[in-house]
């Protein structure tokens, strides 16, 4: 009896780990596009990805809303793909990248220069759809060079929620 009342428990201990496991949205973040196309701003790419990819593992450490593809595995195959954000092709291309990771959602964005200030949008799309999330969109996000980082919070505030309900 002891026996067949440890097994049960041992089978709901797995049943229940392996049953959040395949809850859990894998997500991907890519570079943001530089719509300006003034080279100069083109590291903000980059910056913006690596802060947000932060941001969201400070949210959730034990990953218990989602699990983030590594940025590593994002960045080989950028290259490997010869994915540039610069490249008008890249939204294309983001598709078959985010497929290969097997990513179920992707989170970018975009950025524009005007009168000296960035205008930053960032977005969750779903890989399979191809479409943002008609409500958990960061949008119109007004920031001087100085104050950019603060965009970061803004899009957790409006992106996260989507990962917490959804699980």
């Amino acid at each position: 009896m002891k026996k067949l009342n440890l097994l049960l428990v041992i089978f709901m201990f797995i049943t229940l780990a392996t049953s959040n496991l395949h809850t859990q949205i894998r997500i991907a973040f890519f570079p943001f596009q530089n719509k300006d196309g003034d080279m100069r701003f083109q590291h903000w790419c980059y910056e913006l990805q690596d802060s947000l990819f932060k941001a969201f593992m400070e949210q959730d450490p034990d990953g218990q809303y989602y699990q983030i593809v590594p940025p590593d595995s994002v960045e080989f195959l950028l290259t490997e793909m010869n994915m540039d954000p610069a490249n008008p092709q890249y939204e294309t291309d983001m598709w078959t990248a985010a497929k290969k990771l097997n990513a179920k959602k992707v989170i970018t964005g975009n950025f524009n220069y005007q009168a000296e200030r960035y205008l930053i949008n960032a977005y969750i799309y779903d890989v399979r759809t191809k479409l943002a999330h008609p409500q958990f969109q960061a949008r119109d996000i007004f920031k001087s060079e100085e104050r950019i980082y603060e965009s970061i919070t803004e899009i957790i505030e409006t992106l996260l929620p989507f990962f917490k309900q959804n699980n």
